[in-house]
């Protein structure tokens, strides 16, 4: 009698431990394609139109996300919208739409696919200031007495929405005890991304320079951009807006005008240790056809050690109207030393 009693005992359990066992296999995500194959398993995440699978049979897959019909999640996800906005909950969806279940402090959520920026995807990191400081100097004295400085920087702020970035720079020179330069160019700029590669900004420029007539030249407007590229070795943007033009000159009459504003920006690493930038800025003058200013500034940095960097750039300047007994070409060139951080 005790061994039937037993034997039945352990019946039972194995019956249990089977039905334990098919229930797991049972809660596994599932996922349906669109061509018919069904798959199970865990959903570890998705991201730029990639949804990774884990599985009992393989590692990990990864499925284009057009290429599924419909998506079951047994366990909570984390689904990051477009704005930012994170719900939490399983999921239930077809390739129309997905619906994050009910959860302790909410209701049912429906989500247009699109919508979706991420599932499983831990947040950005806290947008931080990356950029550089440079400083150039030359001095010369005996048969004639020469000394120049020039000091600047740039920094830049991105996030996964917008960017947010400073310049600044001055130069001064002295030749005989005469000052023979001295100027400060100054741009803030901020960039709100609508997609990955498009943008709208809002743009100021300042130049003081007494050398060419102008106590204070201000530029501010709005465009659009376009950043074709943003990698590692290679990056390009162009942009094209609107612009109010007013100069506050120094003996002139003083002048403000509406101008387009026709911009690129662009970087490319040659090799390990050399970087070439080069940015370009052209205003023509809508109210008076064939006048324009232009910018461009160009340089190529060449790592010397940990963050330090030799820096040779030029800026050439263009306005084709300038002010009387100002030439219409300006062209700065320096070699500083760089620190970025």
């Amino acid at each position: 009698m005790g061994k039937v009693k037993i034997s039945t005992w352990l019946r039972a359990l194995a019956v249990l431990l089977a039905a334990l066992f098919f229930a797991q296999g049972a809660a596994a995500d599932q996922i349906l394609l669109k061509n018919g194959d069904r798959l199970t398993g865990t959903v570890v995440k998705a991201e730029k139109g990639i949804l990774t699978l884990k599985t009992a049979y393989a590692e990990k897959l990864e499925i284009q996300a057009d290429a599924v019909q419909s998506i079951t999640t047994e366990q909570p996800v984390d689904v990051r919208l477009q704005g930012g906005e994170m719900v939490s909950g399983p999921l239930k969806g077809t390739a129309g739409e997905l619906q994050v279940l009910a959860g302790p402090e909410r209701g049912a959520t429906t989500i247009a696919w699109p919508q979706v920026a991420s599932i499983n995807v831990p947040p950005p990191p806290p947008s931080i200031w990356n950029g550089n400081m440079f400083l150039g100097a030359y001095k010369q004295s005996g048969n004639s007495d020469r000394t120049s400085a020039s000091l600047g920087g740039e920094a830049t702020r991105r996030s996964a929405r917008d960017r947010f970035s400073l310049g600044l720079l001055y130069n001064y020179a002295k030749e005989d005890n005469q000052l023979s330069a001295r100027d400060t160019y100054g741009a803030i700029k901020y960039d709100y991304f609508f997609t990955q590669k498009f943008y709208g900004y809002l743009g100021v420029e300042l130049l003081k320079d007494r050398f060419k007539d102008l106590n204070l030249r201000t530029i501010v407007g709005p465009g659009v951009g376009y950043q074709l590229w943003d990698e590692p070795i290679k990056s390009l943007a162009l942009e094209a807006g609107l612009a109010y033009f007013s100069e506050d000159r120094i003996t002139a009459a003083d002048d403000q005008w509406l101008t387009a504003r026709l911009g690129a920006r662009f970087r490319y690493k040659l090799s390990e240790q050399v970087t070439f930038t080069d940015n370009l800025t052209i205003y023509p003058n809508l109210e008076a056809g064939g006048q324009f200013t232009a910018r461009n500034e160009a340089a190529l940095v060449t790592t010397i050690a940990g963050p330090w960097s030799l820096r040779l750039a030029n800026i050439l300047e263009h306005d084709s109207d300038p002010a009387a007994g100002i030439k219409k070409n300006d062209s700065k060139s320096s070699v500083n030393l760089q620190y970025s951080f």
